[in-house]
């Protein structure tokens, strides 16, 4: 389904014959005299705790198509991505999530609009916890008003919490363009970036009559393979995305406000995994891959007096997700060449309601609520596997997980304490229950039996409490101290996920990968310190010192054999198991000058500094051994100069990101102790401007990599083999970021 076409008259109906309005959309760049401008690296000062916030104006200077350059400037943040060509031929790519303060993967939460996105999805063939073979690339950043980054354990509250961060996608509403005075309201978007010649296009119209307000925004992207300053050959990637926000918020009371949203997304991936060509897939392979997601929620907010609360905020919501890839290749295996065509999914559904309130008794407040969601998870794999000479076929079913149905439902209060003018507490307690059952086991595991009769119905309740103590030490500098407990249970694929060799044959003996329905929650305890606000006059500060204790981690172990219940397993079983501990510490800063509070001649130039570093150490306790946790990020430092002119014509910026260089060591939790790659230290620069032509127009431009440099990202290319062989030189140099290119965007609205 392509919405832009369909959505084009739609959206114009509304504004069409309207006289032009002075509305200015919240994503139009900000001015030093707007108060609340939220900067690239901005820290949350009205909250404790280290929470990076992104409006939509930091996304386009930031050049974010998706999540990866969401972390550009923020220290202690990364997005890691699995590669193309980088797993088997039948493995996707994408973005997988946020590596925040070292913690990735499921770890880390993803929501919009307070609804969870789909976990990833690790690929059991892989042995390893935190490797993925699909994205989590589910939406488009042009619907977003912002993002929100938690670093480190959430506290309590209402929402996912994330075992190590939450990162927090919230869309924009009819409310951030029209209102009583300004009815009506219509833009076009353009975009371009070199990077991978990324072409958008983005529709967004906006009405209000009496107490309907409508907001429709539709946005198509299409471009091509991400560009690397490497010397060796990207893998084609022909792709195109079309996405579509569609709201209707009606008031038809006084305190009372519904909403109904449509969210959905489109994306279509044509790659070619050249990299793979061999003597076993003489053509490498070709892949089809489609990713959808749709969301429909009805939201309600009562505001007024009442014995219980004052503010009443529900939703009840339906989602439906899938990723699919479909790969061919040639393929030679006993010098008898085969067709190999796979048809493999990850498929999402889930409906929910969430409630919370919050009311005030006396000078202090109280907030409570509760969810609940049913899920259901399922990932087939189906080949078709043909011989060319004589045109027989084999059609196999090795599904990678069992279908899942997952019932979760939690419940949390929190209350602020306001001990006196200077000290305030805030404690906070989160239950959780989540009762998981396979709903199908039909291709699962075919040729191992015993692996299904294994599964059943588990159930696994937990508390997490958190504590926040403040201290106003005046007006404008808050001290915090804080305490947070994170819980993260096993997903379907931990728990089920299977890999083996006898889905061919159905008979002899071979290896198994297979989950582990006895796995543990993995916990943690984080503890935070910090300062935030005003530390002189146009000077705002924020530092803060973090340590987190992990205990449960799961990972790939090998089991000893089993001759009892798997005796055709003799070349090796590999499940998960609870078998790492992790401590980290460290410590970031961010500090944001104002040069226009000393100096009017230098009203609005703007000066930021940001940096993070950070040390873990990990112990497998199972084998007893100990060394860094691998995922830990390498030191980061960012400088940005801005200039918005007080008048809003116009505006500029340069940055500077210095990423300190580092080589994974052996990993201690999943056993690798192969050599990897050292990631060389960079320092990028970018330089962005936009002019507001009008108030009907703007132009916005940057940019990227203007050095040139040749550099890497940690997070994703920390776990490739050190390149002694043309094979790992070349897979090196593939995951190179992009040399210098530009980004474009040309905005008309009324």
């Amino acid at each position: 389904m392509r919405f832009l076409p369909a959505l084009i008259a739609f959206l114009f109906v509304a504004p069409a014959g309207a006289a032009p309005t002075d509305a200015v959309p919240p994503e139009t760049a900000p001015t030093a005299t707007s108060p609340g401008t939220v900067v690239v690296t901005g820290q949350r000062q009205d909250q404790s705790g280290s929470v990076t916030v992104l409006d939509a104006e930091a996304l386009r200077r930031q050049g974010a198509q998706d999540m990866q350059n969401m972390a550009r400037y923020a220290p202690l943040v990364s997005v890691p991505g699995a590669a193309s060509g980088s797993g088997n031929i039948w493995d996707g790519a994408g973005n997988t999530g946020f590596n925040v303060r070292g913690i990735e993967g499921n770890r880390v939460s993803l929501d919009l609009d307070g609804i969870e996105l789909p976990d990833a999805a690790p690929k059991p063939d892989a042995s390893t916890v935190n490797s993925f073979g699909v994205g989590r690339d589910y939406f488009d950043p042009e619907t977003f008003r912002s993002v929100s980054i938690v670093s480190g354990t959430a506290t309590a509250g209402p929402g996912a919490q994330g075992l190590g961060g939450a990162v927090s996608f919230v869309t924009k509403s009819p409310d951030d363009y029209v209102s009583a005075q300004r009815p009506r309201y219509a833009e076009y978007k353009f975009g371009l970036d070199r990077s991978n010649d990324m072409r958008m296009h983005a529709l967004t119209g906006a009405a209000q009559h009496g107490v309907l307000r409508a907001l429709a925004v539709a946005v198509h992207r299409e471009g091509s393979r991400m560009a690397s300053r490497g010397s060796a050959p990207v893998n084609p990637d022909d792709w195109d995305s079309d996405a579509l926000l569609a709201k209707l918020a009606w008031s038809p009371w006084a305190g009372h406000d519904f909403t109904v949203t449509f969210d959905g997304f489109r994306a279509r991936h044509e790659r070619a995994y050249d990299n793979k060509q061999g003597a076993s897939y003489p053509d490498g392979a070709r892949q089809d891959s489609t990713t959808r997601r749709d969301r429909a929620s009805i939201d309600h907010v009562y505001t007024g007096d009442t014995p219980w609360f004052s503010r009443l905020e529900s939703r009840l919501y339906v989602q439906d997700a899938e990723i699919e890839d479909l790969t061919h290749a040639r393929y030679v295996t006993g010098g008898q060449p085969t067709l190999r065509d796979i048809a493999t999914s990850y498929e999402t559904r889930s409906v929910g309601f969430s409630s919370s309130a919050g009311t005030s008794i006396g000078a202090h407040s109280l907030d409570y609520g509760f969810s609940v969601e049913h899920t259901g998870t399922s990932r087939p794999w189906v080949e078709n596997r043909t011989i060319v000479a004589t045109g027989a076929r084999q059609v196999t079913v090795k599904n990678r997980m069992a279908d899942v149905d997952t019932l979760k439902a939690s419940a949390f209060v929190r209350g602020v304490l306001r001990l006196s003018n200077t000290f305030s507490a805030i404690p906070a307690l989160r239950a959780t229950r989540r009762e998981m059952k396979p709903d199908s086991t039909a291709g699962y595991a075919v040729s191992i039996p015993n692996a299904a009769r294994e599964l059943g119905k588990e159930t696994d309740s937990y508390a997490t409490p958190s504590l926040t103590l403040n201290a106003q030490l005046n007006r404008d500098m808050l001290a915090y101290a804080q305490y947070s407990r994170g819980a993260r249970l096993p997903t379907s694929a931990e728990r089920t996920g299977t890999y083996d060799s006898f889905s061919y044959s159905g008979a002899g003996n071979g290896y198994a990968v297979l989950g582990n329905p006895d796995l543990a929650r993995e916990t943690s305890n984080a503890f935070e310190i910090g300062l935030k606000g005003n530390a002189a006059r146009g000077l705002k500060l924020h530092a803060a010192l973090f340590q987190t204790r992990y205990e449960n981690f799961i990972e790939y172990a090998a089991q000893p054999a089993d001759p009892v219940n798997y005796p055709t397993i003799t070349f090796g079983l590999y499940r998960p198991e609870n078998v790492g501990d992790a401590r980290t510490w460290g410590g970031e800063a961010t500090l944001d000058a104002e040069l226009g509070a000393w100096n009017s001649d230098l009203r609005g130039a703007r000066l930021t500094l940001a940096g993070g570093v950070q040390r873990s150490k990990a112990r497998n306790t199972a084998s007893g051994k100990e060394g860094p946790l691998a995922s830990t990020l390498p030191r980061k430092t960012s400088f940005i100069a801005a200039w918005d002119d007080p008048l809003g014509r116009g505006g500029a910026s340069f940055a500077a990101v210095y990423v300190a260089a580092k080589q994974a060591q052996p990993d201690v939790i999943s056993g690798v102790t192969t050599a990897r790659f050292a990631v060389p230290s960079s320092t990028v620069l970018d330089l962005t401007a936009y002019w507001n032509i009008n108030r009907h127009a703007a132009l916005g431009a940057g940019i990227y990599n203007l050095a040139d440099r040749k550099y890497w990202d940690y997070a994703s290319s920390r776990g490739l083999p050190a390149g002694t062989s043309a094979v790992a030189l070349a897979d090196i140099e593939r995951q190179a970021r992009p040399g210098r290119y530009a980004a474009l965007s040309l905005k008309i609205s009324y």
